[in-house]
């Protein structure tokens, strides 16, 4: 849905924008002479102490403070809030504020298109050759961890090395979501849906075993691999299924231990995890950034299933996961909405999914960033993890199952253009350090349903998607 402007008031705000940039000059002129100007009341700050996460920053000639946040990797609405700035124009050369001290925050590159591969240990070269052609200076690898090593001890890298080395080849960033912990670390546990069992998935009981595996991960890629994001939407019972048993266990005929008693669903639990990997992985490799689990878009809470987003993201800042990251993670998918849309009307074409603003692109990034803002956490730079709009047009290995019917809306034309629109939106935002695209080649991978969303279909032919993906401007604004 496009919105247009009514010329009239158009002409009216061009005319105030020549005011607001003339009075803007004189004010810079006067500044300039010495004349003083009105200033809010608020304490200049004095030395940092050494303790303090903060330095005191002196305003230079040309500085403003988006330029300042920039080269401290913060925002200026977390720069206004920290020093009680409630005009920025009111701020002139000899002032000083309190920002971020540089050395304490990671340093991230510019805006981050990145895109998800499946790795292939015999395809690794043709793969990173279509991720050159993409253009893309981010690429995300799904790493289960029970795939490395399903028997305790004994660790296969040999798929993930042929990926990794064939993508530093090629001079890429490289970003690793681990997950998954192997059935030796934990008991098992099935669902029955639909009179299908369902597996799951989830931590392991010690979380000390993941540390060593993160801990051997990072050592094994130190210098290559820049980022990992640990764990996948551990807010879904799907991904974090940790069961409880106050009874003498038993295994029944499925071969897992039956309904548990509660099931550790929740943010605390999770930034335990968060700490050991953390540690785990700077102990190896101080420079890789660690990034917290993109969260799925979920809008209800019922401690089992599902904890929605924001009780879950705020209730993870919380805890510290702050302490413990250089970087927040979010997902935005089950998504038919046309990304530069606002909540809720009904778009053209969209019977449902619809409803929750958590399914529009243009919603869900600033509501991150508010929640961080809230908790004094709005530097904290958020990396999208996962977001994509699937289509059935092409060729595809499955139907959409029940419930999954908004795959349907979308055309692979409108993919295509919903790409483009979504990256030129996240790109405006300061605070979004990188987003990756879910994903090349899920259709080659036999997954069934990422090849909704690949770019390359099941009879290997490339969407439309993949030369709007590959044409996107991806240089930084001059």
């Amino acid at each position: 849905m496009q919105y247009f402007r009514d010329s009239e008031a158009a002409n009216e705000r061009q005319t105030m924008r020549h005011f607001l940039g003339f009075v803007f000059m004189l004010m810079f002129a006067l500044a300039g002479a010495g004349i003083a100007l009105a200033q809010e009341s608020r304490p200049p700050p004095t030395a940092a102490d050494d303790d303090s996460p903060f330095a005191v920053y002196e305003f230079q000639p040309g500085d403003t403070l988006y330029s300042i946040a920039k080269r401290h990797h913060t925002t200026v609405e977390a720069l206004r809030a920290l020093n009680r700035i409630t005009d920025p124009n009111l701020v002139y050369v000899g002032d000083r504020i309190l920002v971020p001290k540089i050395a304490d925050v990671a340093e991230l590159p510019a805006f981050g298109f990145g895109i998800q591969i499946y790795p292939d240990i015999d395809g690794a070269a043709a793969t990173a050759s279509q991720v050159v052609q993409l253009g893309v200076n981010w690429v995300k690898i799904d790493v289960p961890w029970a795939s490395i090593e399903p028997t305790e001890g004994r660790l296969d890298y040999a798929e993930l090395d042929a990926a990794v080395a064939a993508l530093d080849a090629v001079g890429v960033r490289i970003m690793l979501n681990v997950y998954e912990a192997p059935a030796w670390s934990r008991r098992s546990y099935t669902a029955t849906l639909n009179k299908l069992l369902r597996p799951y998935s989830g931590p392991p009981e010690d979380l000390n075993d993941f540390g060593a595996f993160m801990a051997d991960l990072a050592a094994r890629y130190a210098g290559v691999v820049d980022a990992y994001e640990i764990w996948k939407a551990p807010n879904l019972l799907k991904f974090w299924t940790a069961p409880v048993y106050h009874q003498p266990l038993k295994m029944n005929a499925d071969g897992d231990y039956g309904i548990p008693d509660e099931i550790q669903l929740g943010a605390v639990y999770y930034v335990r995890l968060l700490q050991i990997a953390y540690a785990a992985v700077k102990s190896a490799d101080s420079d890789a950034l660690v990034i917290t689990a993109g969260l799925a878009p979920v809008g209800f809470s019922d401690s089992y299933n599902a904890i929605d987003t924001g009780t879950f993201l705020n209730n993870m800042l919380l805890q510290g996961a702050a302490d413990f990251s250089n970087g927040i993670g979010a997902i935005f998918g089950a998504s038919a909405v046309p990304p530069t849309m606002l909540c809720c009307q009904q778009p053209a074409g969209v019977d449902s999914h619809y409803e929750s603003f958590l399914q529009y692109f243009l919603e869900i990034l600033p509501f991150y960033h508010g929640v961080l803002t809230q908790n004094n956490l709005g530097h904290l730079p958020i990396f999208v993890t996962q977001a994509g709009w699937g289509t059935t047009d092409g060729a595809n290995l499955a139907i959409p199952a029940d419930g999954f019917e908004w795959l349907t809306y979308t055309s692979e034309d409108e993919q295509a253009l919903y790409v483009t629109q979504a990256y030129e939106e996240a790109r405006k935002l300061e605070y979004v350090a990188a987003m990756f695209l879910y994903n090349l080649n899920g259709c080659a991978a036999g997954d069934a349903e990422a090849c909704f969303f690949s770019l390359i279909d099941a009879d290997e032919t490339a969407r439309p998607a993949f030369a709007a993906y590959q044409m996107l401007e991806k240089q930084p604004p001059s």
